[in-house]
């Protein structure tokens, strides 16, 4: 029987915490669950990813290197988070870019039996993403610290930039934005929010 799970993820070495709440289905995918993490973080899905918990190691398998081992990535398009979580308190590791390495933590805060809902749920959270290859975290600050600045020699262009990135959103950045009304109208509409995704990444 289905049940919903309730998680919190953090952004890790932000400070104040970057944190969102959401609500899932225990029977979804880790595939989905990834693009789930996409929209209510706010990330554009540009980059590879993993989840990690214990011996578990979930995303998007690699050509077949004749090893088959304990490590070996599992394929996120065939385990569901029911599958790996049973627990209220368990964690997991979302890691989202290996090259800024934006390391998140999934906490299991609620398990609700019998109850399934039709979409994920955004419930709450605090201030906006980090904008994409900004340089992992200690980037994102020095990004902050020159908007901070506008007589700063780097402020002009490194607020262009930020909103060139951007500008499929709102035209501009705001680190103390969180769009729970557009988040959650994404999450309604996530089948083709994905549809749309594989298209663009398989053209």
């Amino acid at each position: 029987m289905n049940k919903t799970f309730k998680f919190r993820i953090e952004l890790d070495g932000t400070s104040p915490k970057i944190w969102r709440e959401f609500l899932v289905s225990s029977d979804t995918k880790f595939y989905r669950l990834h693009h789930i993490i996409q929209i209510v973080m706010g990330w554009e899905n540009y980059h590879l990813y993993e989840f990690s918990m214990d011996s578990y190691r979930i995303g998007q398998p690699f050509e077949d290197d004749g090893f088959n081992g304990p490590n070996e990535v599992i394929d996120s398009k065939t385990i569901t988070i029911g599958d790996v979580l049973q627990l209220k308190g368990q964690q997991l590791e979302y890691l989202y870019d290996f090259g800024d390495y934006w390391q998140h933590i999934l906490t299991v805060e609620l398990i609700i039996p019998d109850l399934s809902i039709p979409f994920p749920v955004c419930c709450a959270g605090t201030l906006s993403c980090p904008p994409e290859d900004v340089g992992g975290v200690s980037g994102f600050y020095d990004f902050l610290r020159i908007l901070e600045k506008p007589r700063h020699p780097e402020h002009k262009e490194t607020k262009a930039w930020a909103n060139s990135k951007l500008t499929a959103i709102d035209g501009r950045y705001d680190s103390q934005k969180f769009p729970l009304e557009r988040i959650n109208y994404t999450l309604l509409n996530l089948d083709a929010y994905i549809k749309d995704w594989e298209k663009k990444a398989n053209s």
